[in-house]
């Protein structure tokens, strides 16, 4: 049994860390964390009950290296488990609905593979695609989130239906999105390619989500350079 854990944790880990998704999957995660901010409710939530806004880069920190534990050592392991008592207890004290825990976790899974497929990178195969979703349900299993085994189609169309009732401008959102896209490059990339990071997240952003968050875009020669860089160079 230990050995199986081991594996799928190892399988999960080249997955995410492997060179040829590397991008898809930082890219993809960052912008899966600047997405929530476009839902009102939750924005408030972020506001009451974490100190995302005053401590911006720790927070984000501490997110990305829970995430990290349980993708490199797996959800069974010693690691793995404080990782998601971690994750529990500080869900605990959040007033949420079922559905908003989990859009949140739809966005790990959907973030990724929109960028993917809007960047011109090889769409994951089925294996990966399973992979993939049978990690995050798993994940949404520990937590205590209901009805986490869909299909991939199943999962767009529950976030296109949660975003058309949920997603609205706020003035909280916006600042909370603006600090994530500036601090979320200084977790684990060098000093001199955190600009780089930024434009390419700025420029391969759904257009929908920057406009509704009022968050500038690479636009012109820059943008169509960044683009087709991405293009030629997305596995």
């Amino acid at each position: 049994m230990r050995a199986a854990r081991h594996s799928e944790a190892a399988t999960v880990q080249a997955l995410y860390y492997g060179a040829r998704r590397r991008r898809m999957f930082r890219i993809g995660t960052y912008l899966a964390l600047i997405r929530a901010m476009a839902v009102g409710e939750l924005v408030q939530v972020f506001y009451s009950h974490s100190e995302l806004v005053p401590r911006t880069q720790a927070r984000l920190a501490r997110t990305r290296n829970t995430l990290r534990e349980l993708i490199c050592h797996g959800l069974g392991s010693p690691q793995g488990q404080a990782a998601l008592q971690r994750l529990r207890a500080a869900h605990a004290p959040v007033r949420a609905e079922a559905d908003d825990f989990r859009y949140v976790l739809a966005l790990f899974m959907l973030e990724p593979l929109r960028w993917n497929a809007a960047h011109g990178g090889t769409p994951l195969s089925e294996a990966e695609q399973t992979l993939l979703l049978d990690f995050w349900a798993q994940v949404g299993e520990a937590m205590g989130i209901p009805e986490v085994r869909l299909s991939p189609a199943q999962w767009l169309d529950f976030q296109q239906r949660y975003e058309a009732r949920h997603w609205r401008f706020t003035p909280e959102g916006q600042r909370l999105a603006s600090a994530c896209l500036q601090e979320v490059v200084t977790l684990s990339l060098p000093h001199g390619s955190r600009s780089l990071f930024r434009q390419l997240m700025r420029v391969s952003m759904d257009p929908a989500l920057a406009a509704l968050l009022q968050l500038p875009v690479a636009a012109g020669p820059v943008a169509w350079a960044l683009r087709s860089w991405l293009r030629w160079t997305t596995p």
